[in-house]
């Protein structure tokens, strides 16, 4: 999640809770940048992760704080990982597909898959992942912890972790929390308190954690059959298309959140995310929800065009922010936003094999075998990076084994933040085709 603000909107969905993160700006900043707006050329400076938790308002994403790393601790997580229906093993889909709207099972993934990215590696790091960043609250719902605070992407992030690894408790607090927050459009405030009492307080939502939570419910539905996941991911989703997305001249666009962003900002700030594109959901999307299929299409248009404008003028790498056109926004970084473009481009080819998907990921492995390979090509020391960079291999297996490797040998990455932790664990799951898009 970034540093933003929003403004309202309408409708609760139903349900359950998420987990989180916080802080908000007239003027929003995204990911790892500070108040003040991204400098030209970089990151921002504003504050660094505080110790024991997530980011700092103002801050980038690059600090350390204390926790348990998610590598080294040992144990299964809490509620069985791939158990009853759950992933699929390296030789295809587990039982347990969609009830209703849907025929696949979970698991459906057809790329390729990194040997060393196994089921036990999973097991181990979810364990030590939900140890560090899961937290419950005093009225049933459970919240990611990012500094004290909650996130809406954190929430989003979570419902993704605990969907993949078979924790429904974990999943139904988190939505929980989701649903307990939402403004009113029905879309989760980005950020609120560390387990804040229900309610709407006016922070506005932010559009990446949203997509991450409809996705999650889908999955869910493929997993727990009977959850009524797929009704409330099909009302979220459709929240999502009517207040987070719209058409800018020809093109349909994602705004960053419901109250800011896009050709219709009331005050100028025309800007997009190309982290919070997610192709691979939209085409999801699609498939489920017939009549919102011509938005999400348009949509899976418009962010692989955007795409390509972005590696054209930045050597194959892609802002942090930009306009709408897809020209710069206050610079062109590739930082603590832009690195998590790779791992969403990277669940499209997983989930669709689509060849404007291999050509971005081509793209991105060319700059990094460019400047050495991993874990050496990477902006910064983490897996945020790192481990992106590697699912940028997708779609060849070979190349897939050798960036994974690298990565996963490296030892001296500090994943202990919330960002960098939790992006792992993703990472993770995406390399070993355990990222379900159940279709």
């Amino acid at each position: 999640m970034q540093l933003r603000r929003f403004a309202s909107c309408a409708s609760l969905v139903p349900a359950l809770a998420l987990l989180a993160g916080c802080g908000a700006s007239s003027n929003p900043p995204g990911a790892g940048v500070d108040q003040a707006g991204q400098a030209a050329g970089g990151n921002a400076n504003g504050g660094t992760l505080a110790s024991g938790g997530g980011i700092a308002a103002g801050g980038d994403r690059s600090g350390n704080q204390s926790g348990t790393s998610a590598a080294g601790a040992a144990g299964a997580a809490q509620g069985g990982a791939f158990a009853n229906g759950g992933a699929a093993s390296n030789g295809g889909a587990s039982s347990g597909g969609m009830s209703a709207g849907g025929a696949a099972s979970v698991g459906a993934w057809q790329g390729p898959k990194a040997a060393a990215a196994t089921d036990q590696l999973l097991q181990t790091e979810y364990a030590a992942w939900k140890s560090a960043h899961a937290q419950a609250c005093a009225n049933g719902s459970w919240v990611v912890v990012k500094d004290g605070s909650v996130v809406s992407e954190g929430i989003g992030y979570g419902m993704l972790l605990a969907a993949g690894m078979n924790d429904q408790p974990l999943f139904d607090g988190l939505y929980r929390y989701y649903t307990d927050h939402a403004d009113s459009n029905g879309l989760m405030n980005w950020a609120t308190g560390l387990c804040d009492a229900p309610g709407n307080n006016m922070a506005n939502a932010a559009t990446d954690g949203d997509l991450d939570a409809a996705m999650a419910l889908l999955q869910a539905q493929a997993r727990w059959p009977g959850g009524n996941y797929l009704e409330q991911a099909k009302t979220l989703a459709g929240k999502i298309a009517m207040f987070e997305s719209e058409t800018c001249g020809t093109r349909r666009v994602l705004k960053p959140g419901d109250a800011f962003g896009g050709c219709s900002d009331k005050n100028g700030q025309d800007k997009l995310n190309p982290s919070y594109f997610a192709p691979g959901y939209y085409r999801v999307f699609s498939h489920y929800f017939a009549d919102q299929a011509s938005v999400w299409s348009a949509l899976t248009d418009g962010s692989y065009e955007l795409y390509a404008v972005y590696q054209a003028r930045m050597a194959n790498l892609v802002p942090d922010w930009s306009k709408v056109d897809g020209s710069d926004w206050y610079g062109a970084a590739y930082y603590y936003d832009a690195c998590r473009t790779p791992w969403r481009v990277a669940v499209d080819y997983g989930f669709s094999l689509d060849p404007r998907a291999k050509t971005f990921l081509a793209n991105i492995a060319s700059w990094v075998d460019s400047k050495g390979g991993l874990p050496g090509a990477a902006q910064e020391h983490n897996s945020a990076f790192i481990g992106a960079f590697a699912l940028a291999g997708v779609y060849d297996q070979a190349k897939l084994d050798g960036y994974v490797s690298a990565w996963l040998s490296d030892t001296q990455s500090d994943d202990k933040p919330y960002f960098q932790g939790t992006l792992r664990l993703l990472y993770l799951m995406t390399a070993a085709g355990r990222f379900s898009s159940t279709l």
